[in-house]
């Protein structure tokens, strides 16, 4: 995995400052803008698809903020990733901890959601824990951590030890009580928790009658997010000890829909140059190697084939 330090010169700071406006007037048009105006105009209604159609556009840029490439000031980049964070909404803190512990764990126990062991359960039974992750599952859980962060760090520091653990590689659990559960990043992380719950409180009372509507853009929302988070990586070679854990693959799109999501696609080139900004992914791919990705939709239509059986994954080292 490269680690070397970004030049904060190859960050487009000032294009991902519009963007990032652009997507915080989206985030308030869905949560006060748009009911204080339903009642007069129903028909605004249908603007909650633009929302969620600009679902991965949104989480792209927080993903830069994820990397500290958003902004090249640290601090502004944190506060501008706290402020979009709040209305995904979910702590920013639990965001960066999760993403940056999937490019640690990659393909590892913890890390593969559709892999399942036919010496310890059916298909059966896979499925039934597969389709709800692969469906609203990891949205969900980023939402719940509005909650869980109030919890006390002993309560879930006691749940992590749960998790599954791999040879060689850290326990969750250290990481967790280590990265996140100290008091000068929970007291942060509980503060932007209270304000996306105000401001869905304040949303859902705006609303009124017309609650549903939000509902089902928080679907939307949630089912674009859960439907792409592992669909570069599945089906993708299973981690071995001493394995380098960056096992993923780009899907292909029109180069105006791949710069729309920020080169989200270009999911393996990311994973190889996980410092770079996503003005540079393009650059640092390989001679023909967008051209010969899966193409997009494909390459999420593919997971409804289920979980799949440990050993019919290839391994490498």
């Amino acid at each position: 995995m490269s680690s070397a330090a970004t030049d904060p010169r190859s960050i487009p700071a000032r294009l991902n400052l519009l963007l990032a406006v652009m997507a915080l007037t989206m985030s308030g048009w869905l949560w006060i803008a748009l009911p204080l105006l339903l009642p007069a105009l129903p028909a605004l209604g249908w603007s909650l698809l633009v929302v969620v159609l600009a679902t991965t556009f949104y989480w792209s840029l927080l993903h830069e903020g994820i990397h500290a490439v958003l902004l090249p000031d640290r601090r502004l980049n944190d506060a501008l990733s706290r402020l979009l964070a709040i209305g995904f909404p979910a702590p920013f803190a639990v965001l960066r901890f999760g993403h940056l512990k999937h490019h640690q764990f990659n393909r590892t126990a913890i890390d593969r959601s559709e892999v399942f062991d036919p010496a310890l359960t059916t298909r059966s039974a896979a499925a039934w824990r597969y389709y709800p992750q692969l469906l609203i599952g990891l949205y969900a859980s980023e939402v719940a951590a509005l909650l869980l962060v109030w919890l006390p760090p002993a309560w879930l520091l006691r749940l992590a030890q749960h998790l599954p653990a791999e040879p060689g590689l850290p326990s969750l659990a250290q990481s967790l009580e280590r990265q996140l559960l100290k008091p000068d990043t929970l007291r942060p992380m509980r503060l932007d928790s209270l304000a996306s719950l105000v401001l869905m409180a304040c949303s859902v009372w705006l609303y009124g009658a017309h609650v549903w509507m939000l509902l089902l853009a928080l679907l939307g929302r949630g089912l674009l997010i859960s439907l792409t988070d592992n669909a570069y990586h599945y089906g993708t070679p299973l981690h071995q000890p001493g394995d380098d854990v960056r096992h993923a693959r780009n899907l292909r799109l029109p180069q105006l829909a791949s710069a729309l999501i920020l080169y989200f696609n270009y999911h393996a080139v990311h994973h190889r140059h996980p410092a770079l900004p996503w003005r540079a992914l393009p650059a640092a791919a390989h001679p023909g190697e967008i051209a010969a990705a899966a193409p997009y939709a494909a390459g999420l239509l593919v997971q409804l084939r289920g979980p799949i059986a440990v050993h019919d994954l290839p391994r490498r080292g």
